[in-house]
């Protein structure tokens, strides 16, 4: 894959969000189910692996359902949850978006990734995609999620440029607080199988990014 230069983003600090924006959160969505399921089966000794996927696609209370079936209480659903934000998910990078993530690294000032979610949950999504390098802000970190801007104001104060630009896939939250901040915002049209939908309809400007790419690998041209 051939990139276009990248030299001038020498001055600039790249921020990515990740669910949605990086790879789909839909596949972790996925891995999740069947790493639960998987788990279940050795426990309990009943595979209910396909009946967890219905009630995915039509997402509905999946651990509740599964506590029904085992015919287990009710609370037990809470350990399985954790068993799910726990696992080792089977997820992927595109090599196009890998491709131009390093491409990136290797000519801005630097790259910084923004992600809403629980701490470790986060850590071990980006370990699997090799994303653990980078500087991270994660919401529970911080004590902060968006819209709010504690995360980007730390990132303006740890890493002093002369430009920012934050690339997300959600207008509802995700470029509020760049906007209000005078950053550049790149936003990744996504497909139905988005975990948050990209409706605009009643959005204000300050929710709107500055530009929408159709595709990830697009961004460079606004870059």
């Amino acid at each position: 894959m051939t990139m276009p230069d990248l030299s001038g983003l020498a001055d600039w600090v790249v921020v990515f969000d990740l669910d949605d924006t990086l790879y789909q959160e839909d596949e972790y969505n996925h891995s999740g189910v069947i790493a639960v399921a998987t788990e279940i089966r050795k426990l309990y000794g009943k595979n209910i692996t396909e009946q967890l996927l219905a009630v995915r696609k039509r997402k509905g209370d999946i651990w509740g359902s599964a506590c029904k079936l085992l015919s287990l209480p009710l609370s037990v659903k809470e350990a399985m949850l954790w068993m799910y934000r726990l696992h080792n998910p089977t997820i992927g990078l595109n090599k196009k978006v890998s491709h131009l993530v390093r491409a990136i690294s290797a000519s801005a000032q630097e790259v910084i990734i923004l992600t809403d979610g629980r701490s470790i949950t986060q850590r071990i999504k980006l370990s699997t995609l090799g994303l653990l390098k980078y500087p991270l802000y994660i919401s529970e970190e911080h004590s902060s999620s968006k819209p709010e801007e504690t995360r980007f104001k730390h990132i303006m104060e740890d890493f002093v440029a002369k430009y920012y630009v934050y690339i997300a896939d959600n207008p509802a939250k995700d470029f509020i607080a760049p906007n209000s901040l005078g950053w550049k915002t790149v936003g990744v049209r996504g497909s139905a199988k988005n975990v948050h939908e990209q409706k605009i309809d009643g959005l204000t400007d300050k929710q709107m990014p500055d530009f929408w790419v159709d595709h990830f690998t697009e961004v460079v041209e606004f870059l």
